[in-house]
């Protein structure tokens, strides 16, 4: 914190005096107002970070995006709204779809694999469909309920390019080996492949 008591004083002119106690008591009182000041700036600036802000002023921030929050807390509304910003930054190409995932979920983009399903196999292109896509590795510690992965997933599905199908999104729990996968293509389904240790 600045010490405007002693910056204060240091400034004033010779004729008044220093040492004065109402002096030193006007510049003691200065200083603490200022630290007032400067404490409410900076709650301030935390506020508008989107990791540091929670309740009414993450509200704020959402609204900026137009992303309303629902049912979903503060962690999870982080999420929403960097998956927001991702998206309008229109990057359909793969790895912006990696990207967008990566600053939605705020980890690293080399995790998340994305795969076609039409493939070459020993020098040949397996039946696959064309345009369509497998996306694996998405860490299930950041979509817990089934409101949560819907909502990673629907945004996925707006994220890629036109024509282009997302048939399959995997997500990972590293804690305890459980991994979750959601097939797109026609009803949900969901696995489960529980670790033994």
């Amino acid at each position: 914190m600045h010490d405007f008591k002693e910056l204060f004083l240091s400034k004033l002119p010779s004729p008044i005096n220093r040492f004065a106690e109402d002096t030193i008591t006007f510049a003691e009182w200065l200083n603490a107002t200022f630290q007032k000041l400067i404490g409410l700036y900076q709650t301030i600036e935390a506020f508008r970070d989107i990791n540091k802000a929670n309740g009414k002023a993450l509200d704020r921030i959402g609204d900026q995006f137009n992303q309303q929050r629902g049912s979903a807390d503060d962690d999870f509304y982080r999420i929403m709204i960097r998956s927001k910003q991702a998206t309008n930054m229109g990057n359909s190409t793969v790895n912006g779809l990696i990207n967008m995932i990566a600053r939605s979920l705020d980890i690293q983009p080399d995790k998340i694999r994305i795969e076609s399903l039409r493939q070459y196999e020993n020098g040949t292109l397996n039946d696959g469909e064309p345009l369509a896509i497998r996306i694996s590795n998405i860490p299930l510690e950041w979509a817990r309920s089934d409101f949560e992965q819907n909502y990673i997933l629907e945004r996925i599905k707006n994220g890629v390019a036109a024509g282009v199908r997302v048939d399959e999104v995997s997500f990972v729990d590293n804690s305890n080996a459980v991994l979750s996968v959601r097939g797109l293509t026609s009803a949900t389904v969901t696995y489960e492949v529980k670790g033994e240790g």
